[in-house]
């Protein structure tokens, strides 16, 4: 019997999750982006798309590495409950191969040793 070995690592594409700060119309220049996590994770759909003749929107997932009681301890120092922790409103930048998805994170929660962010990714936002 031909064996044939299978590379499937349980956390394949690169994960960052940024927090970018709201400028004003006077404001010049990039927004100031706070990094809560970049390293190894799961990006994967819901398999749920929604959406009219203009924007579709996809449901998300990424699955990370880190514990939910580890996510203040994640930036090396203490800070502020919550400096650290996926919030709604924050960007997932999911790095599959040569395919960058953005999706804003809507939601997370712990599950077995890992963290499960959900979030929406805009169909029509990075054309």
């Amino acid at each position: 019997m031909r064996k044939n070995e299978v590379y499937n690592p349980r956390y394949p594409h690169h994960i960052k999750i940024v927090r970018r700060e709201i400028q004003d119309m006077y404001s010049e220049g990039e927004p100031a982006e706070t990094v809560i996590y970049e390293g190894m994770g799961r990006s994967y759909t819901d398999t749920t798309t929604t959406g009219d003749a203009k924007v579709d929107t996809n449901k998300r997932k990424a699955s990370i590495p880190v514990r939910f009681d580890e996510w203040g301890e994640f930036a090396g120092e203490p800070q502020e409950a919550g400096d650290f922790v996926p919030m709604s409103g924050d960007i997932l930048i999911a790095t599959k191969g040569n395919i960058v998805e953005e999706w804003e994170v809507k939601d997370f929660e712990p599950d077995n040793n890992r963290s499960v962010v959900y979030g929406e990714l805009n169909r029509n936002a990075n054309v």
